[in-house]
């Protein structure tokens, strides 16, 4: 995977937010969470736990596993690059 997978905050900030005219504070609000908590999300600083995924889902829409995979997806790349010096040196075991 070369392309860095969006954040999931990416698409609520350019996308949800402005089609549904709500603020970060209406929308931790709808969500239940303080707004310091989707604040960190829409910016990109926080990431979407478990917890966070059904309520986005429940609010905004998408499956629990929809916002849960974006993030996945993300967190995968940045350990995949971060840590390349140390995956590239593990070996696969064989089968006897």
């Amino acid at each position: 995977m070369n392309r860095k997978p969006s954040h999931p905050g990416a698409l609520i900030r350019n996308v949800v937010l402005p089609e549904t005219r709500l603020t970060v504070s209406s929308l931790a609000a709808r969500c239940g969470v303080a707004r310091n908590t989707m604040s960190k999300i829409v910016n990109e600083r926080g990431a979407v736990t478990e917890d966070i995924a059904i309520r986005l889902s429940r609010v905004l829409g998408g499956s629990p596993e929809f916002w849960l995979a974006m993030q996945s997806r993300l967190t995968l790349w940045r350990l995949e690059k971060e840590n390349k010096d140390i995956y590239s040196r593990m070996e696969r075991i064989q089968a006897a």
